[in-house]
């Protein structure tokens, strides 16, 4: 079997369940936008033909994204989430989800996929959820000592969002002391977000 035949089976036995639930979309990309909160579901076929990967993506309308761009929920591509993860088979396949060699074994994937939707790609998109709650609960919970500075940029950024500017600063003060000087471009964006956030 093959991508196209894979979507079809997804298109009918995954992707209703998908849009009862807020997702909307065709082809290999759905969101489900929640102002401020996006959920991507990115379908990727793999290299090789016979495989794919489900990526998972989160994020927020007000953070640019991955790559420092404007965030567009219409949009929006999962590796431009600033949260991802993907929805991996079981043990067994190397990696990805196998297309089958026949309908039955193309099936029992697709089938596998929705019986476990729930307790895997559901519980990403649950810790995703609602603003500012998820998101409080996110930030408060880091350790901002062992957390990379992009991520500490992101986190600033939320905390400055929800007026939390004590923590926006903290947060932002300790990626730019542990920002290496050949990453000029993180160290700006840290810089400007620092002059500008309001005084404490």
């Amino acid at each position: 079997m093959d991508h196209a035949a894979f979507m079809n089976a997804l298109s009918t036995d995954l992707f209703p369940m998908l849009r009862a639930q807020g997702f909307r979309g065709s082809g290999t990309t759905l969101r489900r936008v929640m102002d401020p909160v996006i959920h991507v579901i990115n379908v990727q076929a793999a290299s090789g033909g016979s495989m794919c990967f489900l990526n998972l993506g989160a994020h927020l309308t007000f953070l640019p994204t991955a790559g420092e761009g404007k965030a567009d929920a219409k949009k929006l591509k999962e590796y431009e989430c600033v949260f991802r993860d993907r929805f991996d088979p079981p043990a067994g396949p190397a990696f990805g989800w196998p297309y089958g060699q026949n309908k039955d074994e193309m099936k029992e994937t697709t089938a596998f996929i929705c019986d476990h939707w729930r307790m895997y790609a559901q519980t990403f998109f649950d810790k995703y959820t609602h603003f500012p709650t998820d998101f409080v609960a996110i930030i408060e919970g880091i350790d901002a000592s062992a957390a990379h500075p992009i991520d500490l940029l992101t986190f600033a950024r939320i905390a400055a969002q929800i007026r939390d500017n004590t923590r926006a600063q903290s947060l932002a003060s300790e990626a730019l002391k542990r920002c290496p000087e050949r990453a000029s471009g993180l160290r700006a964006n840290l810089n400007k977000f620092l002059r500008e956030l309001p005084r404490i």
